[in-house]
């Protein structure tokens, strides 16, 4: 008995390293190749290779975030008139919340699993519009101010995805879209958040810095900038948004939806109106006038 319990101690010390119980292994050799279909945008592909590491360690927290960012980059390539209907597009949202959950449950101190729950719940928020998502903005706000304070430091090889970087973005974009008019006394008091046309260019800006050349976040670093420089009646700040949107079209095209945000970038520099209520999957009305009539 003896001799067989030293030949197990060592059996565990001397064990390759990196190897892992439950199949750990193939798990890491799985995950590899799914984050290279997702960079070469096969996001069927790279689906089905997390779907087989999720039979081996259903315990791996990053492979619910991985495949929930792989339908929203699958959403998000199609053009805006291409996209399934707004009950469709709400199901598949809740979908990558639900994938975010269990990350979440998997792995509390994840900031990935807060980002991918944020994103998600946002781009619900979108697409049902965010005058009719008001009930959820404090927590979506809740969970991106989470992902940043944690952290974390995934990174793509190509740069096509910065998890701090993505969450910068993020926020950005949720101050920007969310109205500065629910700041006022009692609505942020009943809603718990509003917008900050401040916050919205310094996280574009902290988001811009992280990955110079990304598409993405140059794009939405215009659009606050032009954004603000008209609620702020800054011309200075409009201009430097326009010429950020232009100069992004010699950006090289490494995600799916690139394209999309080049188009959409010359769309908002030649109507800068758009600015405050853009969003690549819909516009967004933001007036107050069209809140109270929905009520």
């Amino acid at each position: 008995m003896k001799r067989i319990l030293l030949v197990v101690l060592a059996a565990a010390l001397f064990a390759p390293l990196g190897a892992t119980p439950g199949g750990g292994e193939s798990c890491d050799a799985l995950v590899a190749e799914s984050e290279k279909l997702w960079m070469n945008n096969d996001f069927d592909a790279s689906d089905r290779k997390i779907e087989e590491a999720m039979k081996i360690c259903p315990g791996r927290a990053e492979l619910y975030w991985r495949k929930a960012r792989n339908e929203f980059d699958r959403i998000e390539t199609m053009p805006r008139d291409k996209k399934p209907p707004k009950e469709e597009l709400v199901k598949r949202y809740e979908g990558m919340e639900e994938l975010a959950l269990k990350c979440m449950e998997l792995e509390p101190d994840n900031g990935d699993c807060y980002l991918w729950k944020s994103v998600g719940q946002g781009r619900r928020g979108t697409t049902q519009g965010i005058l009719s998502s008001l009930g959820e903005i404090k927590s979506l706000e809740k969970n991106l101010l989470k992902a940043e304070e944690l952290a974390p430091t995934y990174r793509s090889e190509d740069g096509a995805a910065n998890s701090l970087g993505d969450i910068y973005n993020a926020l950005g974009q949720y101050y920007r879209v969310l109205p500065e008019w629910l700041c006022v006394f009692g609505l942020k008091q009943i809603f718990g958040s509003c917008g900050d046309l401040e916050k919205s260019v310094e996280y574009q800006r902290k988001a811009a810095a992280r990955e110079p050349q990304r598409i993405e976040y140059a794009k939405e670093l215009g659009v606050s900038l032009i954004c603000y420089g008209q609620k702020r009646d800054e011309p200075d700040k409009i201009e430097e948004g326009k010429k950020i949107l232009k100069a992004l079209q010699d950006y090289p095209e490494i995600k799916s939806y690139d394209k999309i945000d080049k188009e959409q970038s010359l769309m908002v520099a030649a109507d800068p109106s758009l600015a405050c209520g853009y969003s690549r999957d819909a516009q967004q009305e933001q007036s107050k006038d069209a809140y109270d009539k929905q009520k």
